[in-house]
Parts: structure tokens; sequence; C-alpha cells
């Protein structure tokens, strides 16, 4: 009796000790300080470790969004060294606003927290792109973690999510090809979720706390919102504003106080305006900006045109370029089957996909581990968790709006109707946020999973759901068995690609070439997707079913799913980090013969100007203004509207164009046989032409006509007026002009950044044409210290009339806009340093009045 009750005891000790013996998976999830740096220590060093080359090796990413950056490093540190806040940006496209452009600033110190941030940044990275984007990785990562602890109390979901969240292949390809602000703009989203949340949770009697809260938040927000990605941020609003009207209806429904709810969105309201309010120097000056862009404005051919019913500023396929499709949700699993992007095949970078969008880098993959348990935690949840109910409906409708031009039922009602969303190009770009939704529904599956198995009937569910899913893996483990190639071939035959090969001018032979080469390859590596993800579901799904029968605990499921997750993620995500040597870099910069030649011959380079052509076509960088060259051509997506007008009607390799905007030497990597315009004058690496039609920096006219724009811009095309004789208004002068006899001259005596004067002789009431590009916004004209009028001239340049006699003019860059923001910006700034301190002390004063003292 007693050896029966001894054994039953032994049975019952058997039963209820851990079941693993070695590592103490338990004590992870403690939640102790100890604990959380080690977490934060294992994401740190993940990330360091998948970036190694970058960071221990010095190799970077050569892409001409990384390199183009350096092209302004001179005009940066010229503005500094003069001690100027740089508005005017001389370089490109016969000048344009540097600010109100977005192309290129340096830290405001009037934007206090911006100030110190960008600051600190800069110290550390220099002019290494890489190295300053690559904090945002470590922000975003870190601070996805501490989100997913305050939703799910638990690290090894935090670890995952974090884990997953931050090596989905659409995230790391920012850093890859240069998209920096908008990685920049996303690391800040996890932490704006968790002040929302944390604004939302507040009790009442916290109020020190609250206020605090709400400050941090609207620190936040203005930093975000200071790299003004606005898509990024339209985004980013979007989905708390779904996420916020979902806990609202969730809450009128289930009768439950909606006050809290109700009090942090009007909160985060605030924090915007706050937020708004410290960047107004920069909103305002973009807003303004905006009108004159090609952004902002329609082009002048589609206003002319009565017919002309999308008046839109970007075209509906320039805006809609690359979209998503129905059909390239099969990456989700199948990384590879749209041929991937950007691949190496027998040594060589070459790019398979074939799609429906121009190309892309890499697919749109998160990871299929994050699929499988997003839909576990969609199947579980969706019932009861209002937050499952936002994240599946965001995930639905985003998904719509990223379809565009392919699927455009959602999308044309936004582009249509929606402010500024017109403006917005790639609809692709939605994913990220797609991503993150995914990451965060997965990690509802890991905690449902956690949570099933506390009694018999949810063991017995997740026996049947890992049997299902299961047997749907092994399906697609048939699948790459059986195979498909002919169907798949089929699909690359009669896709896209075809129209794109034809549209580069190849013959029938070479695209049928061409589509049997790149199926070869791009089938194989759809079949190795296939059979590594078929496996590594299986694997997934069978420590689900473990942890139902018992034979494993949740800790050990959740570091199996990480490690699973984390290899799956990591193989496709670093099959597109394509590093480069550093003197890619060097060479970027590096003078050439030419540009030596060039800076020889006439050092002073704001007394001409310089075009550059690649195959016939202008060159879309911004190389030579690290060399202070004015550029006729550059690198930017919100050109003036007046720019992108002239060299679309009249013709960007149109020498009278180029002409009479003062380009005097024309480069082409290709012989011109234009000998009536171009004489060559240096032959090297590129060729050197002078434009024997270039007009001066500054000159007289002797009569002016009053035409249309569109009128002006074809008389430019036809280039059959002599600019000396006449010059063409938009409207009329109240004041007589005349001929301009040999005593009239025009020199420029000083040329910085915001001021150009000239020393002018006038022979009578003269119009003088100023070689600038026409922008009324911040440019003031002055003759002897008194404001004058100027005129929009030639359609792209400026003139103003000068009376008999000598005379200093002079034009000012001084855009009060700015200036009125500025001082807002000010005001902004210090109301929130006081809210952040006032919040800090009465929390600390509240803890200490909580402390018991010693007696």
């Amino acid at each position: 009796m007693a050896k029966s009750k001894n054994t039953q005891i032994k049975s019952q000790l058997k039963k209820t000790q851990p079941q693993n013996q070695g590592i103490n998976f338990e004590a992870l999830s403690a939640d102790t300080p100890k604990i959380r740096y080690i977490f934060v220590g294992i994401i740190a060093l993940a990330i360091l470790l998948f970036f190694s080359k970058g960071v221990f090796e010095g190799k970077i990413f050569a892409s001409a969004d990384n390199l183009s950056p350096l092209s302004f490093k001179p005009f940066l540190d010229d503005a500094k060294t003069q001690g100027i806040y740089p508005l005017w940006l001389p370089y490109i496209f016969m000048g344009m606003p540097s600010l109100a452009s977005l192309t290129a600033a340096i830290p405001a110190v009037h934007n206090i927290f911006s100030f110190i941030w960008d600051s600190a940044f800069a110290a550390f990275a220099g002019n290494n792109l890489f190295a300053l984007t690559l904090p945002y990785y470590f922000l975003f990562a870190i601070s996805l973690f501490f989100y997913a602890r305050y939703k799910f109390k638990n690290n090894l979901i935090a670890l995952y999510m974090a884990l997953t969240g931050v090596f989905a292949t659409g995230i790391i390809q920012l850093i890859i090809v240069g998209h920096h602000t908008k990685m920049m703009t996303f690391s800040f989203f996890p932490l704006i979720m968790l002040f929302l949340d944390k604004l939302i949770d507040s009790e009442d009697e916290n109020r020190y706390k609250m206020i605090l809260n709400f400050g941090l938040l609207a620190m936040l927000v203005f930093l975000q919102l200071h790299f003004h990605h606005i898509q990024m941020l339209f985004y980013s609003y979007m989905m708390i504003g779904i996420y916020i009207l979902y806990r609202v209806v969730f809450s009128l429904i289930k009768k439950i106080e909606i006050k809290k709810i109700i009090r942090a969105f009007v909160l985060l309201i605030v924090a915007v305006v706050f937020a708004v309010s410290m960047d107004a120097d920069i909103i305002l000056s973009v807003k303004e900006y905006n009108k004159y862009s090609m952004r902002g404005e329609s082009s002048i051919v589609s206003k002319s045109d009565p017919q002309k019913k999308d008046d839109k500023p970007l075209s509906y396929d320039y805006a809609t370029n690359w979209s998503f499709s129905p059909g390239e949700m099969m990456t989700f699993v199948v990384p590879h089957y749209y041929g991937f992007g950007s691949v190496e095949v027998n040594g060589q970078r070459t790019n398979l996909y074939w799609g429906q969008m121009p190309f892309t880098d890499s697919p749109v993959y998160f990871g299929v581990i994050t699929f499988l348990l997003a839909i576990v935690g969609v199947f579980l949840n969706f019932r009861k968790n209002n937050f499952v109910q936002a994240l599946t409906v965001i995930i639905v409708f985003f998904m719509l709006l990223s379809f565009g031009r392919t699927m455009p039922m959602i999308y044309d009602i936004f582009y249509n109707h929606m402010p500024f969303f017109s403006s917005f190009r790639a609809p692709v770009m939605i994913h990220y946020y797609i991503d993150l939704a995914f990451v965060v529904l997965a990690g509802f599956g890991l905690k449902s999973i956690a949570e099933i198995i506390k009694d018999e009937a949810g063991k017995e569910r997740l026996k049947k759901m890992s049997l299902i899913l299961g047997s749907l893996a092994f399906l697609l483990l048939l699948m790459a068995i059986f195979g498909f190639e002919n169907s798949y071939t089929n699909s690359i035959t009669n896709s896209p690609l075809v129209d794109k090969l034809k549209a580069q001018g190849a013959n029938a032979q070479q695209i049928t070439q061409y589509i049997k080469q790149i199926s070869t390859y791009a089938y194989k590596n759809v079949i190795s997707d296939l059979m590594l993800h078929s496996f590594l579901l299986l694997a997934v799904i069978a420590l689900m079913y473990l942890l139902a029968i018992k034979k494993i605990s949740v800790q050990v499921f959740m570091v199996g799913a990480i490690v699973i997750a984390l290899f799956d993620i990591l193989n496709i995500s670093g099959k597109t980090m394509h590093w480069d040597e550093k003197s890619q870099k060097d060479s970027f910069v590096a003078e050439t013969d030419y540009s030596k030649w060039i800076l020889n011959k006439e050092p002073e380079t704001f007394r001409y100007r310089v075009a550059e052509f690649s195959r016939g076509q202008l060159e879309t960088t911004n190389n030579l203004a690290y060399y202070r060259f004015h550029s006729f051509n550059g690198y930017q997506g919100a050109k003036l509207r007046i720019y992108q007008d002239a060299v679309d009607v009249a013709g960007g390799d149109n020498p009278f164009l180029l002409g009479l905007a003062n380009v005097k030497y024309v480069i082409s990597d290709s012989p011109i046989k234009d000998t009536l315009s171009y004489v060559e004058a240096y032959k090297g690496k590129s060729i050197v032409y002078i434009n024997k039609l270039a007009m001066p920096r500054a000159f007289f006219a002797n009569e002016y006509k009053v035409e249309t724009g569109l009128n002006i811009l074809q008389n430019i095309r036809e280039g059959k007026f002599n600019p000396y004789q006449v010059a063409f208004l938009e409207k009329e002068i109240d004041r007589k002009i005349d001929k301009a006899d040999s005593t009239a001259f025009a020199k420029i005596t000083r040329f910085d950044i915001h001021n150009i004067e000239y020393e002018v002789n006038a022979s009578g009431n003269n119009l003088l044409v100023l070689n600038e590009i026409y922008y009324p916004a911040g440019w003031k004209a002055y003759i002897d210290g008194n404001e004058t009028e100027f005129y929009k001239t030639d359609y792209l340049l400026r003139s103003i009339v000068v009376p008999a006699g000598k005379h200093k003019v002079e034009f000012k860059f001084h855009p009060d806009t700015y200036f009125t923001g500025k001082s807002i910006s000010i005001g902004a700034n210090l109301l929130l340093i006081f809210i952040i301190f006032a919040g800090g002390i009465g929390v600390y004063k509240t803890r200490k009045s909580k402390e018991i003292p010693n007696s």
C-alpha cells in the first residue's frame, strides 16, 4: 500500500517537473532589467552581424541615391563656413530652393529637438550615409521590442517581432538603395504607437505622467515629421486612424468606457499640431514651393489643352508606375516567383524581375513563418480582439490601395479626391506598414498558441490546427517535387516583360532567348523556395503539435519559432545585400579630366552654366555640383514646373534653350553632330563642346512682346528669335522700354547662395534680363537699395527695368514665409521643452511623495 502510494507520488512529481533541464527557458519570461538588457543586446548583435561588412570592413552600398547627397557637401560646407542657413541651391536646374524642395539642408539651431538629434547623428556618421542610417534600424527594432512587450507582456514574442520586423526584405532594401528618409520616418512608428497606447491606458489621477507621456509623444511625432517623407507620414497616420477608430467602435459596442480613447486621440491631435508648429519654418516653405513645383502645378501642356481632363500635378501613369499587383502576393510565400529583382548570376549582378512594375530590387517578403503565425493570430483572435480586427482591415485596405492601377477601385478614389494624394508616387510603398501589421498579427499568433494549451479542449484544437496547416505545407512540398516549369515559363512569356524588351528595341529572337535564360534560372529559385519554405513551415507546425501534446514547453516552442523565422527571413534578405567597396564612393566625387579642364579655363563658375549628356539625354545626376558647377540638369523629384515645362516643350537637348539658359559648356559621352551650334573644345573621358548660342548671365533686350507661356516655349523650341532683340513676357510693363545702346553693360560683381550683385550701366529705361530662374517666392530685386518689380521673362528667366545711368542691382533671397515659420518654430520648441520639463518634475515629485520615510 505504502509502496503504491510512493509510486504515485513519484509519478506525479515526474509530470510536474520542468521538461528542460539544460537552458532555463522559463527565466526568459522574467520581467527584470537584466533580462530586458539581454534581449536588447541580442537584437543589437543580430543587426551588427547582418551589417558587419559595412560596420567592420568599411564597405558601402553605392546606389545612386546613396551617393548623390555627396554632391552637395561643398555647398553645405560653404554655407557653414559663411554662417549662412542655406535656403537656395544654385547648382542644379538653373537654381531652386534647397530647403523648401527638401534637397539639401543643415541642422537648424532654432529647431532645438531636431538640431540636437541631427547634430549627434552627423557627428557620429559624418558623410557616410550607411553609418547615418544604420542607427535607425536599431531604433526601429528596439522600439518594436518594447512596444511588443507592452502589448503582449512577453519577452520572447517581443524578440520575435523585433527581429522579423527589422529584417523584412523591404525594410532592409531601404538602406541598400538609399531611401534613407523612408527608414528614418518609419523607425519612429513603433514608439509613437507605444506612447499613444500609454496615453490611452493612463489613469486620471496620474496627471503628471500623462503630461510627460504627451510631451514625449509630441517630441516623437516631431522627430518623425522632420524627415519630411510626406507619403510615409500619410500611411503612418492612416494606420493610426484606423486603429483608433476600431477602438472607439469596439468600446461603443461593448459599452466600455470611451473617455480614455477620446482623450488620447485629442492629445495625439494636439501632439501633431505641436509637431507641425515646431516644423513650421520648413512646412510653410515646402507648402509655398509646392505651388511652383511639378508636384503641385500641372504642366503647361495639360493646362493649355481644354480636352485634358487629368489636371493632376503627376500624371496617373507616373504616379502608379510602381503599383503592386494581386499576383505578386505570391511572393509572400515564394519570394523568387517574379524573378526576385536584383540578383547575382554567375558572379554578375542582373535584374530578373518580370512583373508589371518597371523594375524592383527585391520582392515584398516578410517571412513565410510570420505569414503562417499571422494567419493563426487572425483565426484565433478576430472575433474577440479589436486590435486584430483593425490590423486585418488595415492589411486588406492597404493591400487594395497598393495595387494602384493594377486594381484601381480603391486607389482611384484617393487619387481623384484625396488632397495631395495625387502627388504621391509608388503605391507599393505602403507595404512597409502591411509588413509591420503582419508581424504584429504574428505576435498575436504566438500569444494565442501559448494560451490555447491551458485546457484540454485548447490542446485538441491546436492539434487539429497543426494537422490542417501541416497538410497545406505538405502540398507546397508536393508542388516543388512535381514541378510546373511549362506553366511558369508561359507566365513569363505572356508577362509585361515582353513589352518592356520590345520598347528597348529587342527583336523576337532576342526576346525568346532572354526569356529562356531567365526562366530557367528563376524557376530553379522558385522550386528552391518551395522546398525550403515547406520544410520550414513543417518544422514550426511540428513544434506546435509537440506543444499540444506537452512534449515541449511554451518557451521552447517560441525559441524554436524565433530561430526558424530568423533563418527564413535572413535567407531572403541576405540575398539583397550587394556590398560595394568604399573606393566607389571616392570615385563618385573624383575630379574628371573634363571638369578640371573647364575649371582651369574659367574658375568663376557663377558666370556660366554647364549641361551634361549621357547617350544623348540630359544626365540625371548632381555630380557636377560637387565642383560648384552651375548645371542646367540634375536629379530631384520635385523640380520647378517652369523648368520641366521648358525641357518637355522646347526640348532638353535644344541648343537654343541651353544657350538661352547661359549653358556655355556641354559635356557629352558621345559626339554631337550639330556643328552649327557646338564647337568641340576638349576631348578626354567625355567631350566638352562650347555652345555658340550661349547668352551671358545678364544682358539687355531691346524690346519685349507679351505672349502666352506655351507660345513662348514654342518660340524657344523653334529658336527663331534673337534674345538680345526681343524678350517674351507674359504681362505688360507699365513703363516705356528704350533700346540699349553700346554704352549699356551689366556684369556680376558678387555671387553667393542668397545674394547676387550686378554693376549696371543703362542708356535709358532698359530691360535687363537676368539669367536666373524665375521664382518669385522669396527672391527680391533692388536697384540702388530700392525694391523693384521683376518679371517672368522668356518663360523661365527674370528681367527688371533699369533707368538710365550707373546702378547697383541686387537680387536677394529672403522668403518671408520661412522667417515667419521660424518664429513659430522657436515658440513651439520652447513650449514643448517646458511641458516635458514640467511633466518630468511632476512625476519625480509624485514618486518622492509616495516613498515611505525610514523612522
